[in-house]
């Protein structure tokens, strides 16, 4: 970033190191060592920007006073530099570390720019706001550009290449019983002409076969030779083929192997396809539940529940259907869906104090209550709005005098039930990004049964 938060609050004469430019590099020390645990626990980010885009946060807000702690361990004498507690340096630091941290770790990035877009539309601008707003807008376009990738629908897929081993054949046993030499000699000799002499024995032998003798008669004996031989070699080879046994080929386990590479390959190349069209499936399913405008929690149609109530389901369902990493438009996309329920008067505006109030009673928002319980802590010092709704039977979350210091949130402020919607899905989405992991949230639910 060209220009740090620090130097900004300086330029603007909300701080004021009277031109010590080492004591601004203590203040930038403190930044950095908050930074460093927000890093190591980015759940401390929410209560973190909702402190340091507040120019009216309590002095004694437990934010400004890690902030001023972190401080004292490098200037050690700052009090003496300040007549007061210095807020607006406790909070130049707190948001010099967001926006540190936010650089590379995004969970950080994506609650610091939801909680100040809910900020900005509840407060006033001003030489405050100035300062850091266009800083945000940069976190923005980083966060912005991670969730369009996540819910991008790509134009081809890419599927693996198969990569199939051929097993190898067991070679197959073939045995042929022997040829009847004898029998064999005899049909040859028949064919040759009407005697011979055996080899063995010296003497001439009948034949019993051709008549003709080549010599006397050529034509007739060939005619007859051909005849004997073609039959004799015939039997020969039939009797040859008839002895042949093949055994058996196991391949039961080259057809299993084979079975299995396929398989593994179609399974790979379907995750693939999968893990693309991930964003293409995400987007039908809102279309799905934007026009059926019904609760996938509650199981009811919003056309039956009050309006107010209506609105603030509607921000925990689609928070419970999309990841924590979604772009700006899917927060226009729930204020359309808000807008198009009929008794939704979309100029009408509401005190956002009532309408905390009335979410804390309504039944059909008993599931959101319980799951923005596992998210927020019981509300103490500054944390989000959706903290009193969710931790209703805490004495401070019915205190309306206490509504200011706890939320940030001016009490005149009022919001129509879109941006309402909007406020919720926001804070939703900042504390499930910044909360701390599965597990730890498991045993909290299980020490709370």
């Amino acid at each position: 970033m060209a220009e740090s938060i620090l130097l900004r609050f300086l330029k603007g004469g909300l701080i004021d190191v009277n031109g010590d430019d080492a004591k601004l590099d203590k203040i930038g020390a403190a930044a950095g060592e908050l930074a460093s645990g927000l890093r190591k626990s980015p759940s401390k980010a929410v209560a973190y920007v909702l402190v340091a885009v507040d120019p009216e946060v309590d002095a004694d807000d437990p934010v400004i006073v890690e902030a001023l702690d972190a401080l004292s361990k490098h200037w050690v004498t700052y009090v003496n530099t300040f007549s007061g507690t210095p807020v607006a340096v406790a909070r130049a630091i707190v948001l010099e570390g967001l926006v540190q941290a936010a650089t590379d770790t995004p969970s950080v990035g994506a609650a610091f720019v939801a909680l100040a877009r809910n900020a900005f539309s509840v407060s006033v601008p001003s030489a405050d706001t100035a300062a850091w707003a266009d800083v945000i807008m940069e976190i923005e376009k980083d966060v912005d550009a991670r969730a369009e990738a996540e819910w991008a629908v790509p134009s081809s897929i890419s599927a693996p290449v198969a990569d199939l081993k051929v097993p190898e054949l067991t070679p197959l046993t073939v045995t042929a019983d022997p040829t009847d030499v004898d029998h064999l000699k005899a049909g040859f000799y028949a064919a040759a002409g009407p005697h011979y002499v055996d080899p063995q024995q010296g003497q001439q032998l009948a034949s019993n076969g051709n008549p003709h003798s080549p010599h006397n008669n050529p034509v007739h004996w060939a005619g007859e030779f051909g005849n004997r031989m073609a039959v004799s070699v015939a039997e020969a080879l039939d009797t040859a083929v008839n002895g042949l046994t093949v055994g058996n080929a196991d391949l039961s386990e080259p057809i299993r192997s084979l079975a299995t590479g396929v398989s593994e390959y179609v399974a790979e190349a379907l995750t693939a396809v999968a893990a693309a069209t991930t964003g293409l499936q995400r987007r039908v399913a809102l279309v799905w539940w934007k026009e059926s405008l019904f609760s996938p929690t509650r199981r009811v149609s919003y056309r039956d529940l009050p309006p107010t109530a209506a609105a603030t389901l509607m921000a925990f369902d689609l928070h419970q259907q999309v990841p924590v990493s979604s772009p700006a438009s899917v927060v226009a996309f729930l204020a359309e869906t808000v807008m198009s329920l009929p008794l939704v008067d979309t100029e009408q505006t509401y005190a956002v104090n009532d309408l905390v109030e009335l979410a804390q009673t309504e039944k059909s928002l008993d599931m959101a209550r319980g799951a923005g319980e596992l998210l927020t802590a019981v509300p103490e010092g500054r944390g989000p709005v959706i903290a009193l709704i969710a931790h209703c039977d805490a004495p401070a979350s019915r205190d309306r005098s206490a509504f200011r210091r706890l939320t940030g949130v001016p009490d005149g402020a009022r919001l129509t039930l879109a941006q309402w919607a909007c406020w919720v899905f926001r804070e939703l989405q900042a504390t499930s990004a910044t909360a701390a992991s599965k597990a730890s949230r498991s045993s909290k639910r299980r020490s709370r049964g």
